[in-house]
């Protein structure tokens, strides 16, 4: 039976007397398949990030090198790999310029194994667009009372969504893979930029013979 760490954390955190602002706790159900490429359990070597990209861009298959520029880390998640669990959890007006920096915009998980590209570099990408319950950095209360808002996000909501880099629950996106299966995170592979554009030269030299050859 999964067991929800992220309810777990806000309960403790309520009794605690922690909740002293408004609490966003993140992650994933116990027990859950969080693998890469080649159906292997994550291991130590995979950061977990919450965070949002600048508003004026929109990361796709297409603009991989651009990502870390534009990215905006708002937490980290701790991976309990044995267990299958990511836990993360913050306290929004603890976040330094987080009015200006998350206020509004759209969360995403992105779970990597490289700040670039390279031949070992897998990557998982993802957000909650489907309403209700779309995944959207709250704003932010300054008079909001010790026992706040909680909001709770897990990788089990992202079911059904169009992946942007990764397979959730059998829903493919970007990136390679040598085993896929209905995981509930599974990151993949993302080809190196040399080889795409050794691929697309090969392309353009191909179109450029067969003109030269009418």
């Amino acid at each position: 039976m999964k067991i929800c760490i992220l309810f777990l954390a806000a309960a403790c955190a309520f009794i605690s007397g922690r909740l002293d602002g408004q609490t966003l706790n993140w992650g994933s159900l116990a027990y859950s398949d969080l693998d890469d490429s080649k159906g292997v359990s994550l291991d130590d070597s995979f950061v977990f990030e919450l965070g949002t990209f600048d508003p004026a861009f929109t990361p796709d298959t297409s603009n991989t090198d651009d990502w870390f520029s534009n990215w905006r880390t708002f937490d980290s998640a701790g991976d309990d790999s044995a267990n299958g669990v990511l836990t993360g959890t913050a306290e929004v007006g603890s976040v330094t310029d987080y009015s200006s920096l998350f206020e509004g915009l759209d969360a995403y998980v992105w779970v990597r194994n490289s700040t670039g590209p390279s031949s070992d570099t897998e990557w998982f990408l993802a957000r909650k667009l489907a309403t209700p319950d779309s995944w959207v950095f709250p704003d932010l209360d300054p008079g909001c009372c010790p026992t706040g808002d909680v909001t709770e996000w897990s990788v089990s909501d992202l079911g059904g969504e169009t992946p942007v880099w990764r397979n959730q629950g059998g829903n493919l996106g970007g990136g390679d893979f040598d085993v896929t299966g209905p995981y509930d995170l599974q990151t993949h592979v993302v080809p190196e930029p040399g080889a795409c554009l050794l691929g697309l030269m090969g392309v353009g030299m191909a179109v450029l013979r067969r003109r030269r050859g009418k």
